[in-house]
């Protein structure tokens, strides 16, 4: 007796005299697990797609900690006539500024426009300077419009911010703060919305952009997955219909799949973990692997219930025999190409990105579920219902189309022609897999919207309008209280502002420089030649106890701390592209080590270098992850094979897809994004199941023949077809996504 006979069939026959405590086990887990579904929410917080110790990141949470900023959101006003300076517009920025002040996410001190408190004009006087704010009250009289039109024109800090060049159209630019109670941005941004939509009238348009609209456009695509995952579920049946063409063979593989989607659920429900936009595949990723398990074992079974009813034995006898047979043979084949899912996305936990972390769990937790409930449910249920009739197990034996494309295929190769195959698969890879050197990586996410959404169309409005919708923050550093006051500082945050404004897709920077230059000038009579820093620290100081006297202490909050030891450098950029985030980034290091004086350290943060940290750990993990993962496939596969090639075997056509994959990618020029990081893992995750039953079944034909065609040809007939109708049904599910108008999920189901 093997040792697969000495464990498993011990194993099969006690799960078939305890059927009934074994399915009564299962549905009471399922029903405590089940219970936990109601608590899952979408949760697509930004936090969750950074990988939290990287240096962009740690940066950009202190940012938020001390400035605020990480959910910048830009509204704006275009008047369909004339230009800002209307009673009617300015009243309209006054509402706007005043009603969302009072939101409950709202970052006060964030939020800015010509009517904002905060936003004060600077202008010179006999006595030195006076501040005042810009909007106190909405003017009226031509004398009080051309005053403020002035008052505007004399500060840059706000033209192309608060008020476009050309003065026809103004902004208001808000902050909001996530948390538990507004975990995805369609809560977050609820409030907003209302006001917008009582602000909309004829005489105006109003557009809104910023990562709070991009992530609030996204939100309604991760929500229709419980209706794709329904029709991945029907796509799914029909193809089990037609592997087995009996509701018998189609009922099991269905059972195995819904019950393992709720225990990987349940159990996110149960830890506290919600919907993520990754974790929201989950389910069709499940349901696929776990119809994939099914139907391998099922195939096996009415193999075995054929061939024990052709010794003559009866069909009760011969059913409860081919359940102990089909876990017998392809048990133990199952936990090892389980077992190298689930370690394959386990393998994500170390990535350090939450979401995929997240995605990896439940994954790998689903999996895991699939393989106790397959080894469990299945034979139990199987034993219990009736015997095949005796037309379903004599239509599983006739040779179908499938069948004699699979067996000419064997044919072909035992019969000479493997070398020729292979040659050409290798050229056929070497072309597609060339295309790796065209792969970019980018995460651009208003790309994944089409171009004639709303979300772009606004985007691209306000950019055209403004400075930007996308953020870059520069956090300046000093060793000491009132180190930012230091003119040598300021002149360094001064050079790093005019080279970033020299970049193309920089719209717009600001600073606390921007408020003291023009303090500076307002103290020589509004000279434009006085429009530079003070000469000395102590000047610096005085210009700002001055401005405090008419102004309020919050008004820089935006821009340098109560110390005076940290300040930020707000740069708004006109596109969301990692690349090019990250070749500024890169420039902007040379001005920033030849401008600032020893002891200050400026490090980057913000909502696109958060991005550029994802690309990042993208390719590093990338790479470590699947070195690792290429260890765990051949050492598993060689243990189980019992053979150091039989574990090559295994690991080399995963690789050599993957190589393929990424090189249709750069061919395509589809960029490699956080989507193509977790398909990778699946496509090791569920290509390991095809290799390791096609191997096992190999290597069991050619033990009981003793020839290779006859090996070759049982094998692909049996576990092949099985590997093809599985395949088909994978494929078959994840491609209903494509009917999703939004591009991570097309990527994903694409690859």
């Amino acid at each position: 007796m093997d040792t697969r006979s000495r464990f498993f069939r011990p194993y099969a026959e006690w799960i078939i005299h305890h059927r009934m405590v074994v399915i009564g086990l299962v549905l009471v887990i399922t029903g405590l697990l089940a219970s936990r579904l109601g608590s899952l929410r979408i949760d697509s917080n930004p936090t969750l797609w950074a990988p939290q110790q990287h240096p962009y990141v740690e940066t950009t949470n202190l940012l938020e900690e001390v400035f605020g900023g990480r959910n910048l959101t830009v509204i704006g006003v275009f008047p369909k006539s004339g230009d800002v300076y209307q009673p009617a517009v300015l009243e309209k920025i006054k509402r706007l500024q005043d009603q969302i002040e009072l939101l409950p996410h709202a970052v006060r001190h964030n939020i800015q426009s010509l009517a904002a408190r905060k936003v004060q004009g600077v202008t010179g006087t006999e006595d030195g300077m006076e501040v005042r704010q810009m909007m106190e009250v909405v003017p009226r009289t031509p004398e009080e419009i051309a005053k403020l039109k002035a008052d505007v024109a004399s500060m840059p800090i706000y033209i192309n911010a608060l008020v476009s060049p050309d003065g026809k159209s103004p902004a208001v630019v808000a902050d909001f703060k996530q948390d538990d109670t507004a975990p995805n941005f369609i809560i977050l941004n609820e409030g907003l919305r209302k006001i917008l939509d009582q602000e909309r009238d004829d005489a105006i348009d109003l557009y809104v952009g910023g990562l709070p609209i991009v992530g609030e456009a996204a939100d309604p695509e991760f929500m229709k997955m419980p209706m794709f995952f329904g029709a991945a579920l029907i796509v799914i049946i029909l193809v089990q219909y037609w592997s087995f063409k009996s509701i018998q063979g189609m009922f099991l593989p269905l059972v195995t799949g819904i019950l393992s989607v709720i225990w990987s659920l349940g159990l996110m429900g149960l830890l506290g973990v919600h919907l993520d936009p990754l974790n929201t595949t989950t389910p069709i990723l499940v349901l696929a692997v776990a119809s994939g398990h099914a139907i391998q074992i099922l195939k096996r079974y009415y193999e075995e219930y054929s061939r024990l009813l052709k010794s003559g034995m009866p069909p009760h006898d011969a059913n409860e025999l081919a359940v102990v047979e089909s876990i017998v043979r392809v048990g133990p084949v199952m936990i090892v190409a389980g077992l190298i899912a689930v370690i394959t996305f386990f393998s994500l936990v170390g990535t350090g990105i939450p979401m995929v972390h997240h995605f990896g769990v439940f994954a790998g937790c689903g999996v895991l579920a699939t393989m106790i409930i397959e080894l469990t449910v299945i034979p139990a249920v199987r034993v219990t219902l009736k015997a095949p009739r005796r037309h379903e197990h004599e239509r599983e034996g006739k040779l179908g189309v499938l069948d004699k494309l699979l067996k000419s295929i064997a044919d072909a190769l035992v019969g000479g022609r493997a070398p020729v195959a292979i040659g050409a698969g290798l050229v056929l890879l070497a072309v597609v897999g060339s295309g790796v050197s065209f792969l970019r990586i980018d995460n651009n996410f208003k790309l994944y919207f089409r171009t004639d959404s709303a979300v772009r169309v606004h985007d691209n409005i306000l950019n055209k309008a403004f400075g930007g919708t996308n953020s870059v923050q520069f956090l300046i550093q000093t060793p000491a209280a009132d180190g930012i006051k230091d003119p040598r500082v300021l002149e360094g945050m001064a050079k790093l502002q005019a080279f970033l404004e020299s970049q193309p897709g920089v719209g717009k920077t600001q600073s606390l420089v921007d408020l003291i230059k023009r303090m500076n000038q307002a103290m020589h009579g509004d000279d434009p030649a006085q429009y530079t820093i003070p000469e000395t620290q102590d000047l610096v100081a005085q210009y700002l106890f001055m401005y405090s006297l008419g102004g309020d202490p919050q008004d820089f909050d935006s821009f340098v701390d109560n110390d005076y030891k940290r300040a930020t450098v707000w740069t708004f950029v006109k596109d969301d592209s990692t690349t090019s985030a990250e070749i500024l980034a890169r420039k902007a290091r040379t001005i920033i080590d030849e401008s600032f004086p020893p002891g200050t350290s400026v490090q980057l943060g913000g909502s696109l270098p958060q991005l550029i940290a994802l690309n990042d750990v993208i390719v590093s993990d990338k790479l470590r992850n699947m070195a690792q993962m290429a260890v765990v496939v051949f050492g598993l596969g060689a243990i189980m094979l019992r053979s150091l090639v039989g574990g090559l075997f295994v690991v080399t056509p995963l690789f050599a897809v993957m190589l393929a994959n990424f090189g249709l990618m750069g061919w395509l020029r589809t960029p490699l994004d956080i989507s193509a990081m977790t398909t990778a893992a699946m496509a090791i995750g569920i290509g390991a199941d095809y290799e390791i039953y096609l191997l096992f079944r190999f290597k069991e034909e050619l033990a009981r023949t003793g020839s290779v065609l006859a090996a070759t040809r049982a094998s692909m007939l049996t576990s092949g077809k099985a590997i093809l109708l599985v395949a088909i049904a994978i494929a078959s599910g994840y491609a209903v996504l494509q009917a999703l108008g939004f591009a991570v999920y097309n990527q994903l189901s694409k690859m």
